[in-house]
């Protein structure tokens, strides 16, 4: 857990400011995770949106969807809130159904290439899939700040964002 980002993201709340919070699935124990991230991130609940990062590296659990239906299960009767999951296109497949069933919306990572670019509001691609977020890119520029940057497109306005931190509310 990154102890940095409570001060920004208190800042963004202080200032009214949409803002997102992930847990980075390591499969440790599908319920033991979702309580974790529950607990450890309760003052940010209907503040920001909640997202379930859905990697293979670091993830004992990687491939089997069951993990990830057990966690959201357990995340969803904590917190009463359905988060985003976070997924590469190419197992978007495998992993749609089971964010379906818990009425979580996708979170699509899909890059053209690992150039670095700047922001773009049609990225390469676009379309060819429904998800409710896209991340196109993960070398990112945007001005004023120097390095790399995740680059992500959400498929709605502040209202629709605010549908996602509520749910459940």
């Amino acid at each position: 857990m990154w102890t940095g980002a409570d001060a920004k993201i208190q800042r963004c709340i202080a200032l009214s400011k949409p803002f997102g919070y992930m847990h980075y699935i390591r499969g440790v124990g599908a319920e033991a995770e979702a309580r974790f991230f529950a607990v450890n991130t309760v003052g940010y609940l209907h503040h920001g949106l909640p997202a379930v990062d859905w990697e293979a590296a670091d993830n004992t659990a990687w491939g089997d969807t069951a993990y990830l239906d057990r966690f959201l299960s357990r995340y969803v009767r904590l917190t009463g809130v359905h988060p985003l999951v976070y997924v590469q296109q190419s197992a978007m497949a495998s992993v749609a159904p089971v964010a379906s069933r818990h009425d979580c919306g996708l979170w699509v990572a899909q890059y053209a290439d690992d150039a670095p670019t700047g922001y773009q509001s049609h990225p390469w691609n676009e379309g060819a899939y429904a998800c409710a977020m896209r991340q196109y890119s993960s070398h990112g520029r945007l001005p004023g700040y120097a390095g790399d940057l995740d680059l992500n497109v959400f498929y709605g306005d502040r209202a629709a964002w605010n549908k996602y931190v509520m749910r459940g509310a």
